[in-house]
């Protein structure tokens, strides 16, 4: 039985390495971040690969500020 061959899918967005960060959690407590997609659990001492466009949030910005968070 022959199969057609399939078309490779087109990609629909291009990432931009410029747009990734890491934000690491500098310190003992585990926080959950109240994003637009929903909540996210960002554990003691771990960091998460991220958009840039996180920055823009209250909750990320006083983390940051306050030294909690951390761009890397």
């Amino acid at each position: 039985m022959a199969t057609a061959k399939q078309e490779p899918a087109a990609l629909t967005w291009q990432q931009n390495p410029d747009d990734i960060i890491v934000l690491a959690n500098r310190t003992g407590n585990n926080y959950i971040l109240d994003l637009p997609t929903g909540r996210y659990r960002l554990d003691a001492k771990r960091r998460m690969r991220t958009m840039r466009s996180i920055l823009k949030y209250p909750q990320i910005i006083a983390l940051i500020n306050e030294g909690s968070l951390a761009v890397e």
